[in-house]
Formats: C-alpha cells, structure tokens, sequence
C-alpha cells in the first residue's frame, strides 16, 4: 500500500523561542547581578558588608576602594575623616546645637559655646553599628552634652573666668574617655569657644580685676621705687668709700712728709751736736761759754726788721 508524501519542513516552533528568550533574560540578568555585586569606598570613606538577602552585616571593616560584595550586597558607609560639632549660638550644620547651659559648682548659670572633632575607629565599626545604629551622630552629640555639662558642674564660677585653658583641658579630657569607652570614636581636638557668666557677676568679676592690675601698678612702682633708694644708698656708699680712701691716702701723704721732715730735722740736730762738740773741744770753752756764743749767733742770724733788743 502507497504511503502518502511528508509534508515539508514549517517555521521554527513556539518552544524554541520560549527557550532563547529564557536564556537571554537569564544572561542579561545575571549580567546584571553581577554588576551590582560590586560596590565601591571613596577615599574618605569606610564602610561594613551589609548583605539585603539574609539582613546581615559583616563584621569586618572595608576601607577604600571597590570591592566584590555578593548579590544583594552593599557598604554601609561611615566618614574616615574627623567629624567637627557646634554647640554656639550662631551657626549652622547638622550636627550641631545651641550654646550648652549648665551650672558651676558654686550654684551659678553658665553658658559655654564649644566645639569639638571626632573621628570614629576603624576597628570598632561592627560595634558602633551594633550598638548605635545607623543614626549614631544623634547619640554622640547627646553624649557630648551629658559630659560637658557634667564637667562644668566641677568648677566654680570664678575658675572660668580666670583658668579657662585648665577647664579646656578638662573637659577634653574627659569628653575623649567618654568616646573611647562608650562612642567607639577618639575626640582629637576640642575648643571651649567662650563662657557666659551672669552679668553681675562678670561685672564684679571685671572690677576685681581692675584692682588687682592696680595693686600689681602699685607693687611695681614700689619695685621700682625700691631700686631706686637701694641705687642711691650704694652710689651714697660708694662716695664715702670714695672719700675714706682719699682721707685716708691724704693723711698717709701727710704722716710720710712729717716723718721726713721728723727724720730730717732729727739728723740736723745730731749734725749741730757734733759740730758744737768739736767747737768746744777746739775752742775749750765752757758750756756758759757755748750757750753764749749760741745766743749771739742766733740774735746774728735773726733779721733785723724782727729784733727787739732791752738794754
């Protein structure tokens, strides 16, 4: 029995097509995935593997650069760099508040305008995002207001207005423990900007002061004036030791020339002694006789102008 002719060869099935466009759609999208598996840090950034699939995060750290996360993954980005915050009364930012009010250790209102600059560690992010979340600048600046208001309640009102750098220090002291232990983060740099005081208080405060710049006038004048007689006491002893020693040189001078003029007249008379000696003994008079003849020499030698003679 004859069989009947196959009929000829017809377009391509709906099955055919079905399968191709799965296989594309399945290319494109996996070429897709893979492209947004990556993910990238900037220089000033770090960042946690946070996974969308399973809502987890990884616990280790990424700094910057671009990395391969897994599909569903992405950085949960944080600033590398220091951070500043504002609390002052005229300013603008997001992270920062008014001037911080609290009360000194002797009861009074007090007003500091501050500013400070943290730096969150790299190593502690895992904690700091457990632990504070997403939002973490809010609880740092909360933080900061606790401990510095706190530190300005161990100080008096007095203190502020004259050891400010002390209180600088302080509160910076204390303000960088606290993050350490609680914030994950370092605080660098702190400024305690300016304190307001009451203005009675400022003012008595400006009037001890001017008080007390005159009483140090005072002081130096009396310094000065000090000097001043202490000078003229030692130019006044320095004169009289000045005039002792030519008192002194002078009667030196004059005992040297009597001494000479002693010795001179001694060695004259010893000379005329000697000369009388042998005159007597030559002459053979008496001594009457020499005593004589002494007393006619001498009304000889006398100028005549000077010579009363009673008969």
């Amino acid at each position: 029995r004859p069989r009947a002719p196959a009929a000829p060869p017809g377009p391509p099935g709906r099955m055919q097509l079905w399968v191709g466009s799965i296989i594309g759609v399945t290319l494109f999208t996996l070429v897709i995935l893979f492209m947004v598996s990556f993910d990238s840090l900037e220089y000033q950034d770090m960042g946690l593997n946070y996974s969308w699939l399973t809502e987890t995060v990884e616990p280790t750290p990424y700094t910057s650069g671009r990395y391969y996360l897994g599909v569903g993954n992405h950085f949960i980005k944080f600033p590398k760099q220091v951070q500043s915050v504002y609390f002052l009364d005229k300013t603008a930012g997001a992270t920062q508040a008014p001037a911080l009010q609290s009360r000194t250790r002797d009861g009074l209102n007090v007003r500091l305008e501050v500013s400070f600059q943290y730096r969150l560690k790299f190593t502690e992010l895992f904690q700091l995002y457990n632990t504070l979340g997403k939002e973490y600048e809010q609880t740092l600046v909360r933080m900061a207001i606790e401990q510095l208001t706190t530190s300005a309640t161990k100080h008096n009102a007095h203190f502020f207005f004259s050891n400010r750098t002390t209180i600088s220090t302080d509160m910076h002291r204390m303000l960088d423990a606290h993050f350490q232990e609680k914030a994950f983060a370092e605080v660098p740099f702190f400024q305690l900007r300016t304190v307001h005081l009451p203005p009675a208080f400022e003012d008595a405060i400006k009037a001890t002061q001017v008080k007390q710049q005159e009483i140090q006038i005072a002081r130096l004048e009396q310094k000065t004036n000090r000097v001043t007689f202490q000078t003229k006491v030692l130019q006044a002893e320095q004169a009289v030791k000045v005039m002792m020693n030519e008192a002194e040189a002078e009667a030196s001078a004059i005992k040297a020339q009597n001494d000479a003029y002693c010795e001179q007249y001694r060695i004259t008379q010893d000379l005329q002694s000697k000369s009388l000696e042998k005159l007597m003994a030559s002459t053979g008079w008496t001594a009457r006789q020499m005593l004589d003849y002494l007393r006619i020499r001498a009304v000889r030698d006398h100028p005549s102008e000077k010579t009363t003679i009673r008969l």
